[in-house]
């Protein structure tokens, strides 16, 4: 398996999934762990891809310096929001050209239909897929999808994720060992 995987163990992630695996958790308190878990993995996503251009605007008295997110590159979030609403909630605020679009995969059609209604994936789009659990083999059906319709290449796709399945992850870099896959664990 030549997949590229990148475990993120920020010691408050590791603190918090220790409470999440061994202790006793309301459902409030665990959606709170997954909420600054998921963020934390797509910061560190982000990361890498992010571009941000330095404008510099003039004023009557000098100028000012202002970082801005190049415009031109696409995010593109995929997920089942009915599932990681919590890890996904923050993140837009911050973005402003990424996109997250409620995608269910468990057969072609159903992609199909999630992706072609919002017309956004272009190949200048840089794609993440977001999970809580990567534990079945359907991931496989939407990266084929994005890699065999939409032509994206797999430089622009990465999966993250809180739990890893080492099963499907051995799949998943068979099929596509370019693959990156950000984590907290790895069962």
């Amino acid at each position: 398996m030549k997949l590229k995987i990148y475990k993120i163990s920020h010691p408050l992630i590791r603190l918090m999934l220790n409470r999440m695996t061994t202790e006793y958790l309301s459902e409030i308190n665990t959606k709170y762990y997954e909420r600054y878990i998921g963020f934390l993995v797509i910061y560190e996503i982000f990361r890498k891809y992010m571009i941000i251009k330095v404008l510099h605007i003039k004023l009557l008295e000098g100028s000012k310096k202002v970082e801005t997110i190049d415009i031109r590159t696409k995010y593109i979030i995929l997920t089942n929001t009915s599932d990681t609403y919590s890890m996904i909630t923050d993140i837009q605020c911050i973005i402003s050209n990424l996109t997250i679009i409620h995608t269910e995969y468990d057969d072609i059609n159903r992609i199909k239909n999630y992706i072609e209604k919002t017309n956004k994936i272009t190949e200048n789009s840089y794609i993440f897929i977001i999970e809580k659990n990567t534990t079945n083999y359907k991931i496989i059906n939407l990266i084929d999808y994005l890699k065999n319709t939409n032509k994206i290449t797999l430089d622009k796709i990465s999966i993250g994720n809180i739990f890893s399945n080492s099963k499907v992850l051995k799949k998943i870099g068979e099929k596509y060992p370019e693959l990156k896959v950000y984590t907290t664990k790895i069962e």
